[in-house]
């Protein structure tokens, strides 16, 4: 018998997530109730007016029973006697935050992954490096905070298999890529950082969170991943140019194909030629396709595309980076 198949990723919010995402939603906002509200300014959210009328009401409820309750302490300490110690009376807890309140119980449930998204991004922090001491990440309140708010949402989202994960900044969501893709970018991230290529690495990173983020910006992430392209190939192959792009860096291997070689070899155990290469930087640069306004070929770039064009990056950025095209021995 095979394998039992793997079920499918799952889009949107579930009707079985969606007590327990709403109420995450509360407890993480109403850490921060200032972040809270400028949480409705971004997403253009207003607050309901019964909201506020609540709160107010609320509020008011809350401050009498304080005074009540102070009123029977001074009455209790006046009865006992001045030097008879008299324990303090708690004070009522403050009521719910309004805008907490709102953005989890009160959004409509297409937005709500615009909520947590940016209350990630608002609240969590990026991860200490690995070289912070163990004890140091510990302590550090920031850590503590995001790892508080991060450890819940991610069993929310692996056991309701979502579509989304928490991105690896740990500053909002991203969706989940397909294994071999992920594997392929970490590879090629490694590859240009270890080659001495960070800037790849960085631009291959913010395509990634662009093109998988809750609202893609595909046209964006294309840009990146030229960017990825260019901090690898340029200093390579045009070293002196001042202003070098990813057109000149074809071009220039196409015109000296005689002078590079590729390292996967022809049936003869000849090293290859860099036709191959040649035209996956080709597909690349031609396949942007909004990169000049106003012309009649300007064309938005598709989710789809920019996808696709994030597989020949990582494979150019890999290749550049170690070296598999090469001047000619």
């Amino acid at each position: 018998m095979g394998a039992a198949p793997v079920p499918a990723l799952v889009e949107g919010v579930p009707a079985s997530l969606d007590p327990a995402l709403r109420a995450w939603i509360y407890e993480t906002a109403a850490q921060d109730p200032e972040e809270a509200q400028h949480l409705l300014i971004r997403l253009d959210l207003t607050l309901p007016k019964k909201y506020a009328d609540t709160y107010q009401q609320q509020l008011q409820e809350r401050q009498s029973k304080q005074a009540e309750l102070s009123a029977q302490w001074e009455a209790g300490k006046a009865a006992r006697g001045d030097n008879t110690y008299v324990a303090p009376r708690l004070p009522v807890p403050m009521p719910p935050n309004p805008f907490a309140r709102f953005l989890a119980y009160g959004t409509d449930h297409e937005l709500l992954w615009d909520v947590v998204d940016d209350l990630l991004f608002a609240l969590c922090r990026e991860p200490l490096s690995p070289e912070t001491w163990p004890v140091t990440a510990f302590l550090n309140p920031d850590a503590r905070r995001t790892r508080r708010i991060i450890e819940p949402l991610n069993r929310l989202l692996a056991e309701s298999r979502s579509v989304y994960e928490v991105a690896p900044n740990q500053r909002g969501l991203t969706r989940r890529m397909e294994a071999g893709l992920g594997e392929a970018l970490a590879l090629a991230s490694d590859a240009a950082q270890d080659g001495g290529y960070p800037k790849a690495r960085r631009h291959l990173e913010r395509a990634r969170d662009k093109l998988f983020a809750v609202r893609p910006d595909p046209s964006g992430a294309y840009v990146d991943l030229i960017r990825a392209v260019e901090a690898v190939a340029c200093p390579m192959f045009l070293p002196l140019n001042q202003v070098p792009t990813l057109g000149m860096v074809r071009a220039h291997i196409k015109d000296a194909k005689t002078k590079y070689e590729y390292v996967l070899t022809d049936k003869s155990g000849t090293a290859g030629t860099t036709d191959a290469v040649v035209a996956m930087l080709t597909a690349l640069w031609e396949g942007h396709s909004d990169r000049h306004a106003g012309g009649p070929r300007e064309v938005p770039v598709l989710q789809e595309a920019a996808e696709a064009a994030l597989t020949v990056a990582t494979a150019l950025v890999t290749m550049f980076s170690t070296g598999a095209v090469r001047l000619r021995r």
